[in-house]
C-alpha cells in the first residue's frame, strides 16, 4: 500500500469515527429543550386574576416558559401598592447582581398598565427593557427607549379594550408590533398564537447540523431586532 493511500484510509477513519460520536439529531417533530439564556421574565395578570377561571392563560404560559415569575391579584390597588413594587424592587436587584441580565415584562389587561409603567420606572434607572408584552391594556403609560422591543396584542370581540401602545416622544429605538385576534380579553392570554410570539421572542432552540449547534426560535414574524445603544 502506498503512502498517500495509507494517510487517506487513516484521515477517513478518523472522520468516521468522529461521526460515531457526534450527539444524535433530534427526531423530526421531536420538541427541543430551551437554550438556557440570561433572563428575568415577569408575568403580571390583570385584575381578579387569583381567579383559576380569569388568570389561566398567563399560568399556562408560565407553564411553558418554565423561567418566568407569575403574579396574580385581586384589586388595582393590590396590583399598584403590592405587585409593581416589587417586581421593580426585583428587577433592580438583578441588574446590580448583573448588568447584562435580560428583563423581559409581559402584562395582560390591568397588568398592561402596570408593565408599561414599570418601564418607565426603569428608564428612570438606566435598566434596559429587553421585551415587552402589552395584552390588551386599558391605560397604557409610552413606552420609553429603554425598551427594546414591544408587541401590543389587541382582541376584536366585543367586550376587549383595544388601546394600541404608544411610544414616548422623541423614541425612534423601541421596535414596535401591533397584532390583533379573534378572541376574548380573557381568552386573548391563552390564545396560542399570542403564546407562540411571546416564546418566541424569549426563548432559543438548538438545532444540531454536524454536532454544532446554532440557535432559531420557532414561529417568529418577521421583525428586525437591533440592539439599543
Amino acid at each position: 500500500m502506498t503512502l498517500r493511500k495509507t494517510r487517506r484510509n487513516s484521515l477517513v477513519g478518523a472522520v468516521l469515527a468522529a461521526l460515531v460520536t457526534l450527539p444524535a439529531a433530534p427526531a423530526l417533530g421531536q420538541s427541543l429543550e430551551p437554550v438556557p439564556q440570561n433572563h428575568k421574565t415577569y408575568l403580571v395578570n390583570g385584575l381578579a386574576s387569583v381567579m383559576p377561571f380569569i388568570g389561566y392563560g398567563f399560568a399556562n404560559l408560565k407553564a411553558k416558559l418554565g423561567h418566568a415569575k407569575h403574579y396574580s391579584y385581586a384589586t388595582p390597588v393590590e396590583g399598584r401598592l403590592a405587585i409593581q413594587p416589587a417586581v421593580l424592587s426585583e428587577i433592580r436587584r438583578e441588574f446590580a447582581r448583573d448588568p447584562s441580565v435580560q428583563i423581559n415584562l409581559v402584562g395582560i389587561s390591568y397588568g398592561g398598565n402596570i408593565v408599561t409603567s414599570l418601564a418607565a420606572q426603569l428608564y428612570k434607572d438606566g435598566i434596559p427593557v429587553n421585551y415587552m408584552g402589552v395584552l390588551d391594556g386599558p391605560v397604557l403609560a409610552a413606552v420609553p427607549p429603554n425598551v427594546h422591543r414591544v408587541d401590543n396584542f389587541i382582541c376584536r370581540i366585543p367586550g376587549c379594550i383595544g388601546s394600541k401602545v404608544r411610544l414616548t416622544r422623541g423614541n425612534n429605538v423601541t421596535l414596535h408590533a401591533e397584532f390583533r385576534y379573534s378572541t376574548t380579553h380573557v381568552g386573548l392570554g391563552d390564545y396560542a398564537k399570542v403564546h407562540n410570539r411571546i416564546i418566541g421572542q424569549l426563548t432559543a432552540f438548538p438545532m444540531l447540523v454536524a454536532g454544532s449547534p446554532i440557535e432559531t426560535v420557532p414561529e417568529l414574524d418577521p421583525i428586525a431586532t437591533a440592539s439599543i445603544q
